[in-house]
């Protein structure tokens, strides 16, 4: 893997995680822990899992 591809990827999980993060302290904070919030989380932890999954694999 090229190192700006291995770049992007590494700001794609970093990005994801750290919105999922602040996304449900936010959601602590305010007092309004839904099925929203999570359902708001999904797509970040989709695209931290796509970022990690070409992170991890190993070209055959």
């Amino acid at each position: 893997m090229t190192s700006g591809r291995r770049l992007f990827f590494l700001a794609l999980a970093g990005g994801s995680a750290l919105a999922a993060i602040w996304v449900l302290v936010a959601a602590i904070r305010a007092d309004a822990l839904s099925g929203e919030v999570f359902f708001a989380l999904m797509p970040l932890l989709m695209l931290f899992g796509i970022a990690w999954q070409k992170l991890t694999d190993r070209p055959d």
